[in-house]
């Protein structure tokens, strides 16, 4: 599972207690920013994420910027928010 499903599935398995949709697969948003004619960064490391954004800025038009995000952990924050989901 890539990034934003697996913050997704972490929602959808206290509720329903499956997932469903949630697998896409890898998306590059380079690619994806490029398909609508626009120009995409992909921030990795994230310490290029100033530098990047810096660009973006000079950039006439939208600019689409890629983070990647670790939402391992998530589970323990919506357990937190959303205990009343679980009982």
């Amino acid at each position: 599972m890539t990034a934003p499903t697996i913050c997704v599935a972490v929602q959808e398995q206290p509720k329903y207690k499956r997932t469903s949709g949630v697998d896409l697969g890898p998306v590059d948003v380079v690619k994806y920013a490029e398909g609508f004619g626009t120009v995409g960064f992909m921030v990795d490391p994230p310490d290029q994420f100033g530098s990047t954004l810096k660009k973006a800025f000079e950039i006439p038009g939208p600019v689409l910027i890629g983070i990647r995000v670790d939402y391992r952990d998530n589970h323990k924050l919506f357990e937190k928010v959303h205990e009343h989901l679980l009982n």
